[in-house]
């Protein structure tokens, strides 16, 4: 309960902040709705045996019509005030509260760790604080608070009614209601904490469901003819998930309705005591009818709306758990901001790492050193390590075991603010924004934005800036599809828009993780010789599968097995005759140093 009225506190406190007045409407409209069923009770009581009168002359119709008028009003009022909670307060509420936590959410995004967007049981909590607290929100207002409320004074002005016809009354219509809310507690079968449980297989068919609908899917799924195929493979986890579902729902059906039906005889037996209380002339005509009429309608179902806050809420609860958890995952450390050194060496010194939830090493005690201003290319096979060595010199995730030296200093004792101005990254599956040309590559550096001759010349150094100039708005072009009027861009051209944002700022260390995956060899080529000029006076790392690169770099690192297991120049690795020359080799058709046909300095 307490975790209750503090979520309570904090949605209240949100409302009433941007915007009081639907605050207060909800309770106003909610105490009215209320009202409406005892005052039902009255007027249609008044309406039946005032129509007795008028049927038998003790009553004028002048008199009599004004009980017609209010029983309209009566009748109409329930529709008006769900129009105003519906139409008006749940919609407004919800933008309110989606803005606010959307907001907060995204906030946190910015601070936490990378890490944990890779961890299955983080990913979790991410995924449900994100999407699952605001359909929470919805649940607990203003629709848990507007039938809890309205319900409890339904529920009372029924009571007092009955009460006043005869005390007694109330004890043979409480009494079911409070066993069957006893049994239903012991049942304590709740259908959505049951579809809670196969949250994993809802992901299973829902991501899956994602790419089938995805622009970016679309392609492949008609190039191999193969929608049919996965559209099954969708029904078959969906159905999955639905049997196991169903399995539990109807193994607790037999007690859902044992325990759901005690207050429907109740409803009867109360009728049944009316009739009697009707007969022996305790009660008019008009008031048995109005009673039972309460009794096999609303009666019930307001005395269970008077404790649904306290038994729903709960559930809704857990995802606020989850909105918890969120907020506490690790954020990245924030120390203070010292001195940037002049020079930029890296020193990795014997890294050890695995993925967070998994149960293999990817870096077995890798150590290797760059030194300030080189230009050094690691190589290796697929699933070496080589991109996981990129996010731990970001500071994407931290090493097991081990230190990353970067100018000397620890890199864990750089903040983010500084971190983003020492390193100029290129990824291979680089980001595509839907935003203009000049955002695209100026968010490369967020202080200079708004500086169209720094952007331009990052353009040029990415050899950009020739493509762009024949967009229809140059560097004004919104890029993508996602809104009308935006241009796409071909793979090659996309990957140079990438390189133009990491020659934002001036970085004093580039780090190129595969770069070049989308151009062809020739446009690689050319475009390494570029970094090499670029690099002058800064420290870079080239990491490629493509040798084109190693060629032109000072030094070449070789991976294997998590550990750096070769080191030396081009011509020294090809000289060793180890796995660079023998990865070269295989590749040699590709790219060949004049004078340079079989790896060793002769022509073939």
């Amino acid at each position: 309960m307490k975790r209750i009225w503090r979520a309570y506190k904090d949605l209240l406190g949100i409302i009433f902040a941007e915007a009081p007045a639907m605050v207060i409407i909800a309770f106003i409209a909610a105490i009215a709705s209320g009202l409406v069923t005892p005052a039902t009770i009255y007027i249609k009581q008044q309406v039946i045996d005032g129509g007795l009168k008028v049927a038998s002359g003790t009553m004028t119709f002048g008199a009599y019509s004004l009980n017609l008028v209010f029983y309209v009003l009566i009748a109409l009022l329930p529709y008006l005030i769900n129009g105003v909670i519906w139409n008006f307060v749940e919609p407004r509420s919800q933008l309110i509260l989606r803005t606010v936590y959307k907001a907060r959410l995204i906030r946190k995004l910015k601070t936490m760790k990378y890490e944990h967007f890779e961890n299955e049981e983080t990913a979790e909590i991410i995924d449900k604080a994100y999407y699952r607290a605001e359909g929470a929100a919805r649940h607990l207002w203003p629709m848990y608070v507007y039938y809890w409320l309205s319900s409890s004074i339904a529920s009372i002005g029924s009571l007092i009614y009955l009460g006043g016809i005869k005390w007694w009354l109330l004890f043979p219509a409480l009494i079911p209601f409070i066993i069957e809310t006893y049994l239903q507690s012991r049942v304590n079968y709740n259908i959505y904490l049951e579809m809670e449980k196969y949250w994993k297989q809802e992901r299973k068919y829902e991501t899956l469901g994602e790419y089938l609908q995805s622009r970016g899917y679309s392609k492949e799924l008609k190039a191999f003819g193969n929608a049919e195929y996965l559209i099954d493979v969708y029904k078959t986890r969906m159905n999955e998930r639905n049997r196991e579902y169903e399995r539990y729902y109807f193994k607790n059906l037999r007690k859902i309705l044992a325990s759901g039906n005690l207050t429907r005889f109740a409803a009867l037996g109360n009728v049944i005591i009316l009739l009697f209380l009707f007969v022996s002339g305790d009660i008019s005509v008009g008031l048995f009818i109005a009673v039972t009429t309460l009794m096999f309608g609303s009666f019930y179902e307001s005395l269970s709306g008077s404790t649904y806050i306290f038994r729903w809420a709960p559930f809704h609860i857990n995802f606020y758990e989850y909105y918890d958890k969120f907020f506490r995952l690790s954020d990245e450390p924030a120390p203070p901001e010292g001195e940037l050194p002049e020079k930029y060496d890296i020193e990795l010194k014997d890294i050890w790492f695995r993925y967070p939830g998994t149960d293999r090493n990817i870096l077995k005690g890798l150590s290797m050193k760059v030194s300030a201003g080189e230009k050094a290319s690691l190589v290796g096979e697929n699933g070496a390590g080589k991109s996981t060595l990129i996010k731990l010199l970001l500071g994407l995730f931290t090493p097991d075991k081990g230190e990353i030296i970067v100018g000397g200093k620890n890199l864990n004792s750089y903040p983010l603010s500084q971190r983003t101005k020492i390193f100029g990254p290129v990824f291979q599956d680089f980001s595509r924004y839907s935003i203009t040309v000049q955002e695209n590559i100026g968010i490369g550096d967020v202080e200079h934005l708004d500086d169209e001759r720094k952007i331009k010349a990052a353009a040029v150094r990415g050899e950009a800036d020739t493509f762009i100039q024949k967009l229809p708005a140059g560097y004004d072009t919104l890029l993508g599809r996602d809104f009308p009027g935006g241009v796409d861009l071909s793979g090659g051209e996309w990957q140079r828009i990438a390189i133009s944002r990491a020659f934002m700022g001036d970085k004093p260390v580039l780090l190129l993780d595969e770069p070049t995956s989308q151009l062809d060899p020739v446009a690689e080529a050319g475009l390494y010789s570029e970094f090499a000029q670029m690099a002058a006076g800064k420290t870079a790392l080239f990491i490629t599968h493509r040798l084109a690169s190693t060629m032109i770099t000072d030094r070449i690192f070789v991976i294997s097995d998590g550990k750096i297991a070769e080191t030396g120049t081009h011509d020294e690795l090809m000289a060793r005759s180890g796995i660079y020359a023998e990865m070269f080799n295989a590749q040699k058709q590709w790219y060949k140093k004049a004078g340079e046909g079989n790896g060793n300095g002769q022509e073939e």
